[in-house]
């Protein structure tokens, strides 16, 4: 069953589930972090690329229908940029002052400092790897890294992404049949490109082919498998049922698959993630309250490096841990969507299902 030529997206109703989903994706991404960052002796079983890459399945779902309900630049933009950069620059500017505080260097040395600078025009700029941290601060053995917020690198994908969008509409508006080809063509090639950049990487020993195939081809990959499953909406829901079934086998075996990770686990991945989105109505009353789930996951990291500093992570238990690094992520989150997000959103809240996530 082929979507009208008119109309080749499905418009989805606010009354799925995909609210609280996004909240279990940025709560295990806050949980993931609170384990690395505290080396806490837990094992999860999802990578965090694969739980950010099913925020990208949901925003590819989205974004062809809310394109196509109002197809013009100006307003496609606007809208993206309204929701996710109020945000992102507060907590890159908030960090860069705040965390002066911690820093091993005194005030006057810290602002005078060029890795603040650097720190800001890098992040600013959606170019976080170029300078991910601040002088002088994590600093130390009981750090696992140094980075400011480890969260920040998706976001150059994900614009990225939102600017295709009307590239690959029209193109599948202008040829209608080939559709579903175009979509597959696309995921080919960012597997393709994801694949070549991580040999590159192998190769010449260079950090930044494997930056290239992660943050752009592979998130790219999973961002248009959603897009492939709304435009494909009626067949999605017609078998949903299988659904879960192959794709928790395909999870659960996955490490004896050759290629698992490359190729299969996006679709997998994707595809559960949209099915728990779409099926049933379990989530629906979450759809009537603000989605702080963006926020919650802009904001995690640096609390949880925080509490590394004040080495909460050797005097408590790890499941406190986790629940304090949840907890005071949340507040922040709330602080964050009701004083700067609500405000630059302008018009009244949009509902979960028509926001992405990053």
């Amino acid at each position: 069953m082929l979507p009208k030529s008119d109309r080749p997206f499905h418009y989805i109703a606010h009354d799925n589930n995909m609210g609280i989903v996004r909240y279990y994706l940025s709560i295990y991404v806050v949980i993931a972090h609170a384990v690395t960052l505290g080396r806490l002796d837990l094992t999860l079983p999802f990578s965090t690329t694969a739980i950010v890459g099913s925020f990208f399945a949901l925003s590819g779902f989205l974004l062809f229908p809310s394109f196509q309900k109002k197809p013009t630049w100006r307003h496609y933009v606007s809208r993206r940029a309204r929701r996710i950069l109020p945000p992102y620059f507060l907590i890159v500017i908030l960090c860069a002052l705040l965390l002066s505080t911690v820093s091993m260097l005194p005030l006057q040395e810290y602002f005078g400092n060029s890795g603040l600078w650097k720190y800001l025009a890098a992040n600013l700029s959606f170019m976080n790897f170029a300078h991910p941290d601040l002088p002088g601060v994590f600093i130390g053995d009981q750090y696992v890294t140094s980075a400011v917020n480890g969260s920040l690198w998706t976001m150059k994908g994900e614009w990225a992404c939102y600017l295709s969008v009307p590239f690959v509409f029209l193109a599948i508006k202008k040829y209608p049949r080939f559709g579903g080809i175009i979509l597959l063509s696309i995921i080919a090639f960012a597997l393709i490109s994801a694949a070549t950049c991580y040999h590159l990487e192998e190769l010449k020993d260079r950090n930044i082919y494997g930056i290239i195939g992660k943050q752009f081809g592979h998130l790219l990959v999973y961002f248009y498998i959603g897009a492939l499953i709304n435009y494909y909406y009626p067949v999605f829901i017609k078998y949903r049922w299988y659904i879960p079934i192959v794709s928790i086998g395909l999870i659960v075996f996955g490490d004896y698959i050759p290629q698992y990770y490359l190729i299969i686990q996006p679709f997998a991945t994707s595809a559960l993630t949209l099915w728990a989105s779409m099926t049933g109505k379990w989530g629906v009353r979450l759809s009537r309250h603000d989605n702080v789930s963006y926020d919650i996951y802009l904001f995690h990291f640096p609390i949880i490096q925080l509490l590394v500093y004040y080495g909460i992570a050797d005097r408590i238990n790890p499941i406190l841990f986790i629940i304090l690094s949840i907890a005071l992520t949340a507040l922040l989150a709330v602080t964050s969507w009701n004083l700067v997000g609500k405000r630059f959103s302008k018009s009244k809240p949009t509902p979960p299902c028509s926001e992405s996530n990053g």
